[in-house]
């Protein structure tokens, strides 16, 4: 092969993994001029030499260009706007489409009327989700099935209700010292409490079923005491479970009725694939000492956004004659459906293709920038959003050192900091220039974004920060919240108008749940990615995956940053980029003179 030769690793992936390479490539600029000046050479062309525009300018322009670049130098970094440059220009794809509400009610399904009502009273629901539609009749019967929907389609109760009313008609009445009868595995804490909370919701008219959850974060000795008591009903997250499983002898599973794995494609991205196998065998071994005419039937419904190839597999080894419910209207072309009565075997299931969809009222759109513009890409994006109208925006970062920082830098500049004024013996000359310009008094109290609250979220925070952060957020109606992909799945935010991908995800799945988290339940919304120029062929990755997305241009992003600055003062059109310049400087200043935020900004993150 050829050393220039740049392999581009991703067009290769089997079906389902579509793994993104982790490193991002770094494109030998020097050979691929070089070749192309030789094509050209060929052609009998001599663009490889155009003279640059220095040259084909007066003698004594260049002069003046060259006092203007020697006086840049001797300021601090200033974000220059990107050239225009060679991008993809993906091609129209007509994506997956999935119809997300069915003309069917929560009234002609076969429950309760205590769940009809309570459904209407307390959740104010009228119809069902197209996946409800679809789940919730073979579920009722207490068939296995594998349910693929797009995010934020309700596939939550599409097996939380079936699960109840399984409970409840049990005769006689359950009572939480008879134990677990069923048990949902889910891959986050914040997705458990929610869980936990919808199934409390549901269970309303139904007192004497108690449900609870395992989730790490607290103490064991609470949860053996939690588990001591009695529940009917455990919502866990694996790794927690698998601890009790071994520790706990009151975690009896031999009365299980129903298992439910929810978000299955994360819990084995998550590396929980042992964790799970380990909690089926020992609710396979619970199962066994019991005699057969005491057991009931074990139910197991398996729920994913993304039919990876693991989660097939996973499907193969824990469903039995399962149903496959599928609400994209491509795959029910080419696969047996639910209302054809049909039961997929293993060997059906392994041939679905690895489709995924994403909610047709998300506006995506991709962004190319350099490292160095991305901060003040990234605030000017959020100040936009935020004084066009006050929103909520989702901002995922790839590592817990990432979040911290910029959680406290974007804190400070946007939210405290105040614009239009010099705040310190440091101010740059940019902003005494358009003062200078201005020819007035500036606005002291012009912050760019006074009030508005900045959360962040991952992993190594404690639970009770992440659940106190979690229903902030939640019940916010501006606010903007950074966080690793702790937050990306399953957890319904109400109404987040806008998420933005800061760093590009490691695989398609990723992606897929983080756009989920806007335009939930028919509501609209955006997403923005930002990638870097050598990153731009994972736009042509996601178009193959019929993902329409158009880019959206970084210069007007900043050029557009100086109208929410000092806006009641007359400008020029120029210093509208100075005050992109302005925020860079703050930053700058702001982290050489807090060693914390010095030290952080070192960190091979």
């Amino acid at each position: 092969k050829n050393k220039d030769e740049i392999p581009i690793r991703f067009t290769k992936v089997p079906t389902g993994k579509a793994i993104i390479a982790k490193k991002r490539p770094q494109v030998n600029v020097q050979n691929s001029t070089s070749n192309e000046k030789s094509r050209h050479r060929d052609n009998g062309e001599v663009k490889g030499n155009v003279p640059s525009t220095a040259e084909k300018r007066p003698k004594d322009q260049v002069v003046k260009q060259e006092k203007r670049q020697v006086k840049t130098e001797t300021h601090a970094y200033r974000p220059l706007l990107s050239k225009p440059t060679d991008s993809i220009r993906p091609p129209e794809v007509r994506p997956f489409q999935e119809k997300l509400f069915s003309e069917q009610s929560f009234d002609s399904l076969d429950i309760h009327p205590h769940s009809k009502k309570n459904i209407a009273d307390l959740l104010q629901y009228e119809h069902l989700t197209t996946v409800q539609s679809m789940a919730i009749p073979s579920l009722l019967k207490g068939t296995d099935a594998l349910i693929r929907a797009q995010t934020g389609s309700g596939k939550t109760l599409a097996y939380a209700l079936p699960l109840i009313e399984r409970l409840h008609t049990i005769r006689p009445q359950i009572h939480r010292s008879d134990g677990i009868r069923a048990v949902v595995i889910v891959p986050t804490r914040e997705l458990a409490v929610q869980t936990y909370e919808l199934i409390q919701k549901l269970l309303k008219p139904f007192t004497w079923i108690v449900p609870g959850y395992l989730t790490g974060g607290e103490k064991r000795k609470t949860e053996k005491a939690r588990l001591r008591a009695g529940l009917n009903i455990l919502i866990a997250t694996p790794g927690r479970l698998c601890d009790h499983i071994r520790n706990t002898e009151s975690l009896k599973f031999g009365n299980v009725c129903c298992l439910v794995l929810d978000e299955a494609d994360r819990l084995l991205e998550l590396g929980y694939e042992t964790d799970v196998k380990q909690i089926i065998e020992a609710m396979r071994e619970a199962r066994e000492e019991k005699d057969e005419n005491e057991a009931m039937k074990m139910q197991t419904v398996l729920l994913s956004a993304t039919l990876t190839a693991s989660v097939k597999e996973l499907a193969g080894l824990t469903l039995q004659d399962p149903v496959y419910v599928e609400t994209s209207e491509v795959v029910q072309r080419e696969t047996p459906s639910v209302e054809q009565g049909a039961n997929i075997c293993t060997d059906q299931l392994l041939n679905v293709g690895d489709y995924v969809s994403i909610p047709a009222t998300v506006k995506q759109r991709y962004l190319v920038t350099v490292p160095k513009q991305r901060l003040v890409a990234l605030s000017a994006l959020i100040v936009h959003g935020q004084r066009q109208k006050p929103s909520k925006i989702l901002v995922f970062m790839a590592t817990q050192d990432l979040v911290n920082f910029h959680y406290d830098v974007m804190t400070e500049v946007l939210t405290l900091q105040k614009f239009g004024t010099t705040v310190d013996n440091e101010a740059s000359e940019s902003e005494e220039d358009i003062n200078d310009d201005n020819n007035g008094p500036t606005d002291s109290s012009n912050v760019l974004l006074p009030g508005l609250k900045f959360y962040k979220l991952h992993g190594h925070m404690t639970q009770l920060e992440r659940i106190s952060v979690f229903n902030e957020f939640r019940k916010a109606t501006a606010a903007v919240l950074i966080c690793t992909d702790v937050a990306a799945r399953g957890i319904d935010i109400p109404l987040v108008d806008l998420v933005v991908q800061y760093h590009a995800p490691q695989i398609l799945a990723d992606y897929v749940h983080r756009v989920g988290r806007t335009a939930r339940a028919g509501h609209t919304g955006k997403a923005v990615i930002f990638l870097e120029p050598a990153e731009q062929e994972f736009i042509q990755y996601l178009t193959d995956k019929h993902i329409r997305i158009q880019e959206q241009k970084i210069d007007g992003i900043i050029k557009n940053f100086g109208l929410f600055v000092n806006r009641n003062q007359k400008r020029k059109p120029i210093n509208k980029i100075h005050w992109a310049y302005e925020i860079q400087h703050r930053y700058e200043r702001l982290i050489k003179k807090e060693d914390q935020l010095f030290d952080s900004a070192k960190k091979d993150k």
